[in-house]
């Protein structure tokens, strides 16, 4: 994969054309990726969209490779929503991309949204939607942070415990 992510959160607005610009930054790591346009699915998760790059695209088709294609039910399960639940959508000269209807639907966008990067792709929320997702998603890192903190301090005090030794007592037999 490309040493270029998604990073970052912008706020954007989706024009009564269905219309939204993808940032600046995001579209030069599409380009360094040679997507043409961006790929944009509904979320397997949550009521956003997913947006991503002939990088992902490429490595999940690849995964995919290990599925029987005629006799998986799983490469049914995996493929179908990412091969066909994935629009390509041309950026145009001014950034935008149209999204089509039934994913304006899907995610509950109005004229605001929200692009939250994610690394390896991008996120389109209605920031109504995604404000308590944000919380939620800061409370579970905190969480998750906390209990690594613990477990580091949990292993230095084993080692340090282990690392003090405790002098042998005299045994009976040895005392006149």
């Amino acid at each position: 994969m490309s040493d270029r992510r998604f990073i970052a959160t912008y706020a954007g607005t989706l024009d009564s054309k269905g219309r939204v610009c993808i940032p600046a930054a995001w579209r030069q790591v599409l380009a360094t990726q040679n997507t043409n346009g961006v790929y944009v699915s509904p979320s397997l998760d949550e009521t956003s969209l997913t947006g991503f790059g002939e990088e992902m695209m490429t490595s999940e088709l690849k995964r995919l490779e290990g599925l029987d294609p005629l006799f998986s039910g799983a490469y049914n399960d995996l493929a179908a929503p990412l091969v066909s639940g994935a629009s390509s959508l041309p950026i145009d000269e001014n950034g935008r991309v149209r999204l089509p209807d039934e994913l304006i639907e899907a995610a509950g966008l109005k004229d605001r949204v929200v692009f939250v990067g994610v690394g390896a792709k991008f996120e389109i929320w209605n920031p109504e939607t995604y404000a308590p997702v944000k919380a939620q998603r800061l409370a579970n890192a905190k969480a998750e942070r906390a209990a690594h903190i613990a477990q580091e301090n949990a292993a230095r005090a084993a080692m340090q415990a282990a690392a003090v030794v405790v002098p042998a007592e005299p045994s009976a037999e040895g005392t006149p």
